[in-house]
């Protein structure tokens, strides 16, 4: 060290050997490893710490520090701040490469305490000027090992929150009510229930558990907040007098309930109810409901998840009213242009100014896609707000397909080959008109973005509980980055912007009419080649 006075001096002994017997603080104990260039020095300070209860290894430069630690990791690292080759400092950010929260104590001279700050800095835990007490030197490093104990009890503890939230996500395995087992497993059981509870009521959801003999096991404080009721009420028989009704204000009958349904063992998501509490401020809830089974596969609790959309599903109507007035306003003067337009051409025609003609015809086909553009707009903002279901009758695949080939010019239609994998029918209870249209966005995005003249195929399947269509296209193709995400609101791929106009909704307007006739809709692509687009609806499904 330089400039070290004797050991005596580096370390001053107190009448009390130690902060800890003198305050009856019992030491926590741990690995000690002391650095210091001066033998004498280290190995003295080694003896006192060791006195103290704690474990020491001693090494008198930085490699040898750093030696030690590869084979014995310590709890704390006492350092000389001033040695050759590696100072402390340099030992510090060394030592903080294998373990970032390894606290190291530097020990400076007494012309040295500038260098303090300078030892934080590179992430030392604290700094101890020579001459240096064996109290402080104990007391440094009692806290540096409390410091260390609570932060690895507090990743423990986010550890143990991480887990808790999975056991919440697997509530239906844990829950299982078994009585065979019931004995050996009620105190771990009651101990789960507990943290699960101390859990569900810290949700911004509302959470109702009711058994299946009717009694009530948790209503959240989220979920009384939303139904304006008090945590005490009698059970399931109350909660069933609530005032909930469809979303046409409709009442619900019993079996209707979100809470009736779960107990009967309907699975169920995104369930939404109009419920009317008793100071008639109507209120917008998305519900969603599963069950636990017994061993026999009998419910024995329902559960129900619910969420207050009242202020979304306003924005939802304010939004839609707004765009429905902006179509409204810019579609009135787009009628007057196309009209004009219309008569302009005639006028022109009969004057034979054919190049004139072409002109206004290149005005035609931009108003045509204004108004395109603005009924896909208002469409798929009226799907978004779910405010009207879907229209179900008895209507058949292949003949909406038909239907809507039928109505296309006869140069798309041409490239259109209908292909049946058995003999059909394909029947299914849905809204026509919605349904025509998903089927023309399919149809018209594979021959937009196909060649001139390449084919288009349409096949139709079924099977036991859906019918199916199948788009397939020789088109661009999808990369497989973006086959995730075309069809969410308006997406465009680069090489689709630079081949078709649009807003990127067509797919969108899709995907939403088939998710509101219970059905899915997906695309395998190969970038290049061309794109398959998919399309499955219940077979004769019920409506809702």
């Amino acid at each position: 060290m330089k400039g070290a006075p004797a050991m005596e001096a580096d370390i001053a002994q107190p009448a009390q050997t130690s902060r800890a017997r003198a305050s009856n603080v019992p030491a926590i104990g741990g690995r000690v490893l002391i650095v210091d260039d001066e033998i004498d020095t280290a190995k003295a300070l080694s003896r006192l710490v060791a006195g103290e209860g704690y474990d020491t290894m001693t090494a008198y430069d930085g490699r040898s520090a750093l030696a030690v630690v590869e084979h014995w990791l310590p709890d704390v690292v006492i350092t000389d701040l001033t040695m050759p080759e590696m100072d402390g400092i340099e030992l510090c950010r060394r030592l903080h490469e294998t373990d970032a929260d390894l606290p190291v104590i530097v020990v400076t001279g007494v012309d040295q305490a500038e260098a303090g700050l300078s030892c934080l800095q590179a992430g030392a835990e604290d700094y101890l000027s020579k001459p240096a007490s064996l109290a402080a030197v104990s007391w440094c490093v009692m806290r540096a090992l409390e410091r260390r104990a609570n932060k690895r009890e507090r990743d423990q503890l986010r550890a143990r929150t991480d887990e808790l939230w999975e056991q919440l996500r697997a509530v239906n395995e844990r829950l299982v009510v078994s009585s065979v087992h019931e004995l050996e497993r009620a105190e771990a059981e009651a101990q789960q229930r507990a943290e699960l509870n101390a859990l569900l009521q810290g949700l911004s959801e509302g959470i109702v558990v009711v058994h299946a003999s009717g009694q009530l096991r948790l209503l959240n404080e989220a979920a009384c907040g939303i139904l304006s009721v008090v945590q005490n009420l009698a059970g399931v028989d109350a909660l069933n007098a609530l005032d909930m009704r469809d979303v046409r204000g409709r009442p619900l009958r019993d079996d209707e309930r979100p809470l009736q349904r779960a107990l009967r063992g309907d699975e169920f998501a995104d369930f939404e109810v109009l419920y009317v509490p008793t100071n008639g401020l109507q209120r917008r809830l998305v519900t969603t409901g599963t069950s636990v089974k017994d061993a026999h596969g009998r419910v024995a609790q329902a559960i129900v998840v619910f969420r207050d959309v009242t202020s979304l599903r306003r924005l939802e109507q304010q939004r839609e009213e707004y765009t429905a007035l902006i179509s409204h306003d810019l579609g009135n003067p787009l009628n007057i242009i196309l009209m004009t337009v219309d008569l302009l051409k005639v006028s022109l025609a009969s004057r034979q100014l054919a190049s004139d003609v072409q002109h206004v015809s290149r005005i035609e086909r931009n108003a045509e896609r204004m108004v395109t553009m603005l009924d896909e707009l208002t469409e798929a903002t009226r799907m978004e707000s779910k405010r009207r279901a879907p229209l179900r009758t008895p209507c058949d695949l292949g003949e909406l397909v038909a239907n809507v080939v039928s109505q296309l010019d006869e140069s798309r239609a041409r490239r259109i080959t209908l292909e049946a994998r058995d003999a059909g029918p394909y029947p299914l209870l849905g809204d026509a008109a919605q349904l025509e249209r998903c089927i023309t966005n399919l149809l018209t995005n594979a021959l937009k973005y196909s060649g001139a003249e390449a084919p288009v195929l349409a096949r139709l399947s079924r099977n036991a509980s859906d019918v199916q269509l199948e788009v397939v296209d020789r088109g661009i193709g999808i990369a497989p980055d973006h086959v995730e995400q075309i069809f969410d609101r308006y997406y465009r791929t680069a090489a689709g912007s630079q081949q078709a106009e649009g807003l990127g909704l067509g797919l969108y307007i899709a995907r939403l009419i088939v998710e509101a006739h219970g059905g899915r809709i997906d695309v395998v692509s190969t970038l290049g080649q061309g794109s398959t687009f998919r399309l499955s609806l219940p077979l004769r499904a019920a409506p809702p």
